[in-house]
């Protein structure tokens, strides 16, 4: 089946963006959805009631639980960071090699592979030459892009050419997209800033007021600098929409989940209880051990994000690592 674009992924944010393709092009936009019961909604009402609630979808939007007929130019990639080698690794073993070679990808999941402990886009090279990926990033709750509420994002990518074209497809009046090539750093802030977010809903979860969650967050920012320039990304990245303007968003919104998991922790709730209830995946707890385990090899001074991956992995009560937080020595800023 011959379609421009595909999406894999019928999460919230999955949908969204699918949505916004439809919305700006009058052809078919293929959702793959993992859940059969996903794709049966979205065809027949036009919703995703699972992921995305009460949002009105549009209705170019075709939803697929199977991929193989489907021969797209661009594949965009929103499925949970842990299920990205093997939902690719899926689809790409059948299609031709001639093929495979004229797609180009854009990485719009956030994370680590923890078994393979490689940035997404490092996964993707098993698949695609380099010069076909691209990262998209940056403070966009699904819903309120649905709404078409204004939001703005960074794309990254090598090749310029190729975020050219991605812009193309993505931008309209409500949804403004800044280009830069800094496809590492752009990646590691979306991964960290997951971790972050619980380390800031912890603080609120605690009781500890808004000067101790602003600390955490500006002392965060800086760890997830140090992190993302050890990778081999840029420092000024940090500053970009996919920095600093979605940790603004994730840690200060009761709407992001991993903010929201963080002060559930903060009041003394069970991680497994938490994540049994929620609907959707929150990338964050994932994140923490994927992060915790590459950078041992830089060693790096990382004392939040540890405390973080210390309290969800490990099981150390959320009060005793903060109080270890506040007892550090004082160093110069």
């Amino acid at each position: 089946m011959k379609s421009n674009i595909l999406v894999l992924g019928a999460g919230a944010w999955g949908t969204a963006i699918a949505n916004l393709l439809a919305e700006n092009h009058n052809e078919k936009i293929f959702l793959w959805a993992f859940e059969k019961k996903v794709a049966e909604d979205v065809n027949k009402n036009n919703i995703n009631s699972q992921f995305l609630p009460k949002m009105k979808l549009n209705k170019n939007i075709v939803a697929i639980s199977e991929f193989r007929r489907i021969v797209p130019n661009y594949i965009f990639i929103v499925v949970p960071s842990q299920f990205v080698f093997s939902v690719v690794k899926k689809y790409t073993d059948s299609i031709k090699k001639e093929r495979k070679n004229k797609i180009s990808v854009i990485i719009c999941s956030k994370g680590f592979d923890l078994k393979k402990k490689l940035l997404l886009s490092e996964v993707l090279k098993l698949f695609f030459p380099l010069k076909k990926i691209a990262v998209l990033s940056g403070p966009s709750f699904a819903k309120l892009v649905v709404q078409k509420k204004p939001t703005a994002v960074t794309l990254a990518s090598y090749n310029l050419i190729l975020s050219k074209k991605v812009r193309e497809l993505l931008k309209n009046k409500q949804f403004r997209i800044y280009i830069n090539n800094d496809i590492i750093g752009v990646q590691i802030n979306g991964a960290i800033k997951n971790i972050l977010a619980i380390a800031a809903g912890i603080t609120e979860g605690l009781g500890y007021g808004e000067n101790a969650r602003a600390a955490i967050i500006c002392r965060g920012i800086n760890e997830i600098e140090k992190v993302a320039v050890a990778f081999g990304g840029k420092k000024k990245t940090t500053l970009s929409l996919s920095g600093i303007g979605d940790i603004f968003l994730t840690c200060s919104s009761i709407s992001s989940r991993n903010y929201e998991f963080g002060v559930l922790i903060g009041k003394g709730k069970n991680k497994d209880d938490i994540l049994k209830r929620n609907n959707t995946v929150t990338e964050g707890v994932e994140n923490s051990k994927s992060l915790y385990l590459i950078k041992k090899k830089f060693n790096l001074d990382t004392p939040i994000l540890d405390s973080i991956y210390k309290i969800l992995v490990k099981g150390y009560p959320a009060h005793k690592i903060a109080n270890h937080l506040l007892s550090r020595p004082l160093k110069k800023e």
